[in-house]
Order: structure tokens, then C-alpha cells, then sequence
């Protein structure tokens, strides 16, 4: 039997002696004796961790998938918050545990909220654990949250994997991720408000009862709003090695409008998907928010949001390190960092539609990304790959991943700069408005290579050319194909792009709901071919649409 093993026996049986007699006598050596003693020690400190949690099954918990073990979780976290000299940590054993209501974290003296720490674990990392190792929490509701966090300080939340009751993302797949509005996610099925999303984990929910308005807010769960409670909120959370999947939004922090400062909330290799949006920040005084290599692989809309929930007016400092992307994402960021910047760095992803929006005069910086975007026969181009700035991209690849020498993205309309990177072919970048080209921003670029051609990208490297009118235009959106007639005198070549600029009185924008006026290039579609009096296009994009109704129409293409 190996030593270590030996340890473990006689330390659980709480035969110290014992087992430094059997070494002694046994004649082992010096360096085994050592590494026995190393070894137990560890032991002797995760039992002494062991002792100091409560196990969730001590208080009736079954874990087994059908019973209802919301009560008996309630008791064992009301414990601990009650007696933190007995124990602030609670266990959750291998099982899965079916909860009927939310589990509400928090300490009320006097119809006051007071600080507390508690730390909740399971016994195996949750973030890519096989399903028969994990500590599951599944929620048998439509409304409020899974665990909601209220005016705590320190919490830790550890290798829990949270399973809501939101099934719409199943539908979601590479054809319509970039076609289901972002509207659309709001199908009914669960809870969804500004002010009291259906989330995985909540951070501060609640907020002074004297300052809601009856539109906002849980509205089942009224009677955890307090009087007087003032505007601090929650701060030193860390989420790590968790699973949330199947929500309105994953993590929620600040849905009501009235708290500030959440701040220093550590996300740490959690997993979260099948969501509508995966991380949602709801005021910009929640600062330095750390996400740390988040694993998301299941239908996303948007993975950080902070303009759509709570007062809107985030984010606050947002530092991410680590993202890997995958199964039919839209888009990354829909964030405004007006008062502090975004720091973000080594997200790597697949099958993403496009960035998104990423406005703010605190600035925006990419590190060594690395995206493919997602392409293919029978889907949309994305109307932006990402909009708005100042925005700076240092190193890394952006890329359509299809092999194609002629495939370019539409980088137009955007305050940015991209450096030290690599592009997979020169992009579009001259932006559109109206009855012609006017004054949007165009981006600069430095030290660039393409990764189709090997080479590097020349300095000035786009011509447009209009065409004489307006041609009738005609889009496939099954396909994702397009047509118009040959125009006599211009020369149309298979790569050549078509781009147009709406008129004023379209309001024909895809996704006006999500991001209004965020479209002002529309690409037409990509030439493949001239048969007879026909130029037909692929590639088409999301905002094209069929007729004259255009200010103008213009042949792009590569010098």
C-alpha cells in the first residue's frame, strides 16, 4: 500500500501515534518519513476545512434530483450567517438539488441588511465537470434567481453548477444566431425585466423599499425590500469553478437601480451559457470587475452587458483575462465605458457573429484576441463587426475562417486602432451615410498582416467607386443571396463588394431594437459571378434589404 495512502487511513481514524510507530518500525527512511509527514498535514488541514462547513445533507437536503431540498438548504445558510463561530462554509455533496424557491443569502438586524461572509462549495470543479461529479443546483421555477447575494462581503461560491428552467437557447444554432432578434430571446417563458431578470446568481437584488417604484424589482419577492437601508451594496465576491446555464441572465449584479458599489466581483474559470446574456452589470459604480477565463459554448446573445439591465449605466472597470468562446455566441460586449474603461485580453473565440457595441470615451482595449467570425453558405453578414470607441486592438487575429482570398469584414464606422495583428483579408472601412460618404470615424491601422496572401496589408488599400444609380436590388434572406442587373459601363469582378448607404426614412436597421443607428454601412453582398444582364452577390448582410430604396450604392474593392 503506498504511504500516502497509509496516512489517509490512520489520519481519518485519528491515529497519529499510531501511524508514526508503523514508519519507526517499519524502517522507513528519512525522506519517506518526511513526505508522510507532508502528506498528512495536507490531510489533517482539508479535515480540519471539512469540520468547520455545514453539509447540506445534515439538514435534510436529498440531493437526488426530485425531492425538494430548498428548506433545508435555507436552514443550513441561515446557520452559518447566524453562527459564523460555528462555521462559514456550506458543502454541497455530489447530487442534484431541486430548489422551489430562491436561495436568499443575507443578515437582517432590526429591519436592517448587516454585512456577513459565507463561502458555498461543491466537491468538484463545476466549470467542465462530468455531470455524475457535480454539485447541482436546479432551480424548479420560472422567477427570480437562483442564489441571490444581499449586502454581503467576502462570499465565495465554489464548483456549484446552477441549472434554470430556460430552455429558448436550445433553439439557437449557427443558421439564426445572427438572425434572432435580440427581442425574441424574451420569449415568455421565464421572467425577464429590467429590474428582475430570471438569473443565475443576483448580487444585491433587493434595495430600500422606500425608493422602489412598484414597476420595479422581484415583485414575488417583496418582502425582503427594507426601509432605510441607504445605497451600499455587496463587495469581495468570488465566483469560481461554477456552471449557470438555462437563465434570463447568468449573473445579475445590481438589477435594482438604487445600489451602488458592487464592486471587486471575481468571476474565476466559470462556465456560463445557454443564457441571453452571460454576465450583466447594472450600475457604473461596480468597480474593478475581474472575469477571468470564462468558458461559454452553448447559445449566448450578448456575454457583458451593461447597458441593458439595472439603472443602464454600465460598466464599470471591467478587467477580463481569458475567454473561450464557442456554440453560436452573437455577440460579446454591449457596454459603455463612459467613466472607466474596458481592459480585455486573450479571448479566444469560434463561431461568434460579431464583437458588438463598445462605446465610451474612457476607452477600450483588445490584447491578443483571437476571433473567427462565424461565415458560411446560408448565414448573414454581420451589419458591424463592432461599432463604436475609442477602441485600440494590440496584437491577436481577426478573421473570417473560410479559406477565401476574396472575404472581407466591415470594419467601418468605428473610432479605432489596430496594431501589431493580423487580419485574414484588407477590410472595408469607409463609412456610409445617407446620400454619400460624410464624416464617420475610419480606423487606423499599423503593422498589419494578412493571413490570406502572407503579406502585409498596403497603407492604402480601398477604392470605392459610386454607381450612376440606383439599381433594383433583389435579397435572398433563406439564402442569404442577392442580385441586381449589370450596369453598363462598370466592370464587376467576383470579390468586388457592394455596399449601399440607407436613406433617412428606411428604419429598415435589424437589430434597430438592440443598437439603434448602428448600421449606416450596409454591405450589400460580395460579387460571385455574372450570368447574362445579372451581377450576383453572397455574403449578403444582415441589414440588406430588396428594392431602390437606397441613398446610394457603391462597388468597393481592393487596390
Amino acid at each position: 500500500m503506498p504511504l500516502w495512502e497509509i496516512a489517509f487511513i490512520f489520519y481519518n481514524m485519528k491515529q497519529v501515534n499510531v501511524l508514526f510507530i508503523l514508519i519507526i518500525t517499519s524502517g522507513f527512511t528519512a525522506p519517506l518519513i518526511a513526505a508522510a509527514q507532508q502528506k498528512a498535514s495536507a490531510i489533517k488541514s482539508d479535515l480540519a476545512a471539512l469540520a468547520s462547513s455545514v453539509n447540506v445533507k445534515n439538514y435534510g437536503a436529498t440531493g437526488d434530483g426530485s425531492h425538494d431540498d430548498y428548506s433545508a438548504i435555507q436552514k443550513a445558510c441561515n446557520f452559518c450567517i447566524a453562527n459564523p463561530s460555528a462555521c462559514t462554509a456550506i458543502r454541497f455533496p455530489v447530487g442534484t438539488y431541486l430548489i422551489s424557491h430562491p436561495i436568499i443569502l443575507q443578515k437582517v438586524s432590526n429591519e436592517r441588511w448587516q454585512f456577513f461572509t459565507l463561502h458555498l462549495f461543491g466537491d468538484a470543479p463545476a466549470k467542465s465537470g462530468a455531470d455524475g461529479y457535480l454539485s447541482t443546483i436546479k432551480c424548479a421555477f420560472t422567477e427570480g434567481f437562483g442564489i441571490g447575494i444581499q449586502f454581503g462581503r467576502g462570499i465565495q461560491i465554489e464548483n456549484i453548477n446552477i441549472e434554470g428552467a430556460y430552455s429558448f437557447p436550445n433553439t439557437i444554432n449557427n443558421y439564426n444566431i445572427g438572425t434572432t432578434l435580440y427581442a425574441s430571446w424574451n420569449n415568455g417563458s421565464v421572467q425577464d425585466g429590467r429590474y428582475s431578470p430570471y438569473a443565475g446568481i443576483c448580487i444585491d437584488p433587493f434595495c430600500d423599499s422606500n425608493k422602489i417604484k412598484s414597476r420595479e424589482g422581484y415583485p414575488s419577492m417583496r418582502k425582503y425590500y427594507l426601509s432605510g437601508t441607504g445605497k451600499g451594496g455587496t463587495s469581495g465576491v468570488e465566483i469560481k469553478q461554477c456552471g449557470i446555464h438555462h437563465f434570463m441572465v447568468g449573473a445579475m449584479l445590481t438589477p435594482n437601480p438604487y445600489t451602488q458599489n458592487d464592486e471587486m466581483i471575481n468571476f474565476l474559470d466559470d462556465n456560463i451559457d445557454a443564457v441571453k446574456v452571460a454576465i450583466a452589470i447594472g450600475q457604473d459604480q461596480s468597480k474593478e470587475i475581474h472575469i477571468d477565463r470564462l468558458k461559454v459554448w452553448a447559445s449566448t446573445y450578448t456575454i457583458v452587458d451593461g447597458l441593458n439591465y439595472g439603472a443602464g449605466s454600465a460598466p464599470g472597470s471591467i478587467m477580463i483575462n481569458g475567454m473561450n468562446i464557442a456554440g453560436n455566441v452573437n455577440q460579446i460586449f454591449n457596454i459603455n465605458a463612459g467613466r472607466f474603461p474596458l481592459s480585455a485580453l486573450n479571448i479566444y473565440a469560434e463561431s461568434l457573429f460579431r464583437i458588438g457595441f463598445v462605446n465610451g470615451t474612457a476607452g477600450v482595449n483588445f490584447t491578443n484576441f483571437q476571433i473567427d467570425l462565424l461565415t458560411g453558405p446560408g448565414m448573414p453578414a454581420a451589419d458591424y463587426i463592432f461599432s463604436g470607441g475609442p477602441v485600440t486592438w494590440s496584437g491577436g487575429m481577426l478573421r473570417y475562417y473560410d479559406a477565401s482570398y476574396t472575404h472581407r469584414m466591415n470594419l467601418s464606422q468605428m473610432l479605432a486602432t489596430f496594431q501589431d495583428m493580423t487580419l485574414s483579408n484588407p477590410p472595408m472601412v469607409i463609412g456610409l451615410y445617407a446620400y454619400g460618404i460624410n464624416g464617420h470615424p475610419t480606423p487606423s491601422f499599423r503593422n498589419i498582416h494578412l493571413y490570406y496572401g502572407n503579406r502585409p496589408m498596403k497603407a492604402d488599400f480601398e477604392a470605392l467607386h459610386a454607381l450612376p444609380f440606383v439599381p433594383l436590388i433583389t435579397v435572398d434572406k433563406t439564402k442569404w443571396l442577392a442580385s441586381f442587373p449589370v450596369i453598363p459601363g462598370i466592370s464587376f469582378k467576383p470579390g468586388d463588394y457592394i455596399l449601399a448607404s440607407p436613406t433617412d426614412k428606411t428604419g429598415r436597421y435589424f437589430d434597430s431594437g438592440m443598437n439603434p443607428g448602428e448600421c449606416s454601412t450596409i454591405q450589400i453582398g460580395r460579387v460571385i459571378s455574372i450570368t447574362g444582364n445579372t451581377v450576383n452577390l453572397d455574403d449578403v448582410g444582415l441589414n440588406a434589404y430588396s428594392g431602390k430604396d437606397y441613398g446610394a450604392v457603391y462597388l468597393d474593392t481592393v487596390k
